[in-house]
């Protein structure tokens, strides 16, 4: 049985070896993105909204809006998570 294993060891690591050298070089679109500038903000069109315009009271209120919501979502995730594993009540709390 170890020397099937070795066998066996011993072509998954010889596959695992060519994919490695494959992968040693950088990759192709890597090189070419690292040497151009990002790309430059188009405005938006009169009467669109532009998120750049927005004040820092409104980005609160969008924040805490959001929130909310995601917070919720996420409760009952972990709640449903509970439910399936068994484990209704949280030791948490």
């Amino acid at each position: 049985m170890t020397a099937s294993r070795t066998t066996s060891g011993g072509s998954g690591s010889s596959a695992s070896g060519s994919s490695a050298s494959g992968s040693t070089g950088d990759p192709p679109g890597r090189d070419t993105a690292a040497g151009e500038p990002p790309p430059a903000y188009t405005p938006v069109a009169k009467g669109q909204f532009d998120p750049r315009s927005l004040t820092d009271f409104q980005l609160d209120e969008l924040t805490h809006r959001l929130i909310g919501r995601i917070t919720r979502l996420i409760r009952t995730e972990l709640r449903l998570d509970r439910e399936r594993i068994g484990k209704l009540r949280d030791p948490r709390r």
